[in-house]
């Protein structure tokens, strides 16, 4: 398939999985946080974080390693993943099995049966993610997200049916054990019918070799984990499961905007790889590209979320006071989309440089800052401080990155990232003045009419360029022909 087409397929499939994930995921996240409470909501979310911190050291970055490795050799494919699965199997149950053995000794009630109940899903979730690697290197998105969107309605429906029975937060824990206990079977199943079997045929030896190799990376991972869940971590050792409530309710929302630049990145992943090894100039077109999808998404989603932030809360959680401070947290991690996109964008060219140590420098910066100044902001300003510091780490990092790739730089066309700007200046006063007079939805549709029409009118985008990229290849560079 055309480059061009193919990295346009990959990223609508990975889109409209992350659409449909989102729309889901948001009904029922205000369902289950209506029906438990802020506090045992806040709990849950802890449990997740604990969980999702300790598997940091799974893997030590075996899957980013060889998912680079396979996308350039797929003929490594069986081999590669059935290394990672080893070796992320292994490590997995041994973090989370002491995790557990921790938590039944020291803690108990519903606090610890959470704890349990996320570490073995996580452990699903590691093996699942893992044979996921497969399917982002040979470029067969549609299978995650069959995968994705089957477990997501079997936790849905499970979740609610048990909170309607008058069941409690464990029980839905457990529907959500359960949901990717299924995720882990549906994507095993579509591995071996549409790719291949996993070859656990790698010695000791080179299983240790490759877990060597995949340090820097895995460091990389274990950083970027980290930066993702500190904050909950931090808000329940420095202040209560009310702050971490009012935190994770604005931090699920965001979240699914968080996954938009994962997207574009997935996306455009296995052929900027290629292009990088092999053609600097078609590399270029492709960072430009990523940079200006990056501006069109993130700016007018960080306007349009703080414009709306404390309506949207109300529609997820209701109108009780409970969720109310969520609205002020959201406003401010909606700002960080933008950032994140651009930081997704630039990173490109260190992984395909294989510069991990660099950026594992830059992002363990980045973690130091970020909990010194949680250590500063929490006990005083709570999940508002949160916010405010993962937006001011997020900044420093991109600025960093952005240095870090400074030679690509000169292929982002700045003007028509001005236009985006501009365009998104002039939607969010539309939006504004709409939402006053006739309230959200409306408020909606102006906004998107107005950008969309903007885009087109200062020609920071055009329908013949769309046609492009449906119809045509990236173009390869006359050095790369010669």
């Amino acid at each position: 398939m055309q480059d061009g087409r193919r990295i346009a397929l990959n990223a609508a499939l990975m889109l409209l999985k992350q659409a449909i994930m989102a729309v889901l995921g948001v009904v029922f996240v205000g369902y289950l946080a209506r029906k438990v409470g802020v506090a045992a909501w806040g709990e849950f979310q802890a449990s997740l974080a604990i969980a999702s911190i300790v598997t940091i050291a799974a893997g030590v970055g075996v899957r980013g390693y060889l998912a680079r490795e396979v996308a350039v050799r797929p003929e490594l494919g069986p081999r590669h993943l059935g290394a990672a699965l080893a070796i992320r199997g292994v490590t997995g149950t041994l973090v989370l099995g002491a995790t557990v053995a921790v938590v039944l000794a020291t803690r108990s009630g519903v606090g610890a049966q959470l704890v349990v109940l996320a570490a073995a899903s996580q452990l699903a979730t590691l093996l699942y993610s893992t044979m996921w690697l497969s399917f982002e290197a040979h470029e067969r998105f549609q299978y995650i997200l069959y995968a994705e969107l089957g477990a997501r309605l079997f936790v849905i429906a499970l979740s609610a049916a048990l909170l309607a029975l008058g069941f409690g937060v464990v029980a839905a824990a457990a529907a959500f054990l359960l949901g990717n206990v299924l995720e882990l079977g549906i994507t095993a199943h579509y591995l071996r019918s549409r790719l291949y079997r996993p070859e656990f045929a790698t010695p000791p030896a080179e299983l240790w070799q490759i877990a060597k190799r995949s340090l820097p990376i895995g460091a990389l991972g274990a950083l970027a984990s980290a930066l993702l869940q500190a904050d909950r971590v931090m808000l329940r050792a420095l202040c209560d499961e009310q702050a971490v409530g009012v935190y994770s309710a604005a931090w699920v929302l965001s979240e699914n905007f968080r996954m938009l630049p994962e997207v574009l990145l997935g996306a455009a992943f296995a052929a900027g790889m290629r292009l990088y090894a092999q053609d600097g100039d078609a590399f270029g077109r492709l960072y430009s590209g990523c940079m200006l999808v990056a501006a069109l998404f993130g700016l007018p989603v960080a306007a349009g979320v703080a414009l709306l932030a404390p309506d949207i809360i109300r529609l997820v959680y209701g109108a009780t006071g409970d969720y109310a401070p969520s609205a002020e947290v959201l406003r401010i991690l909606a700002c960080g989309v933008p950032v994140t996109f651009a930081f997704q964008v630039v990173t490109l060219p260190l992984l395909a440089a294989k510069r991990e140590v660099a950026m594992v420098q830059m992002l363990a910066v980045t973690l130091v800052a970020k909990i010194a100044l949680n250590l500063l902001l929490l006990p005083r300003y709570r999940a508002l401080g949160a916010a405010c510091a993962t937006l001011a780490v997020s900044a420093g990092a991109l600025i960093a990155s952005w240095g870090m790739t400074a030679r690509w730089a000169h292929f982002v066309e700045l003007g028509r990232i001005a236009a985006i700007l501009v365009a998104t200046a002039v939607m969010a006063s539309a939006a504004y003045a709409t939402r006053v007079l006739a309230g959200m939805w409306a408020s909606m549709a102006v906004g998107v009419a107005v950008y969309v029409v903007l885009l087109v009118a200062l020609r920071a985008v055009s329908f013949r360029e769309l046609r492009a990229l449906l119809a045509r290849r990236v173009r390869a560079s006359p050095a790369a022909v010669a």
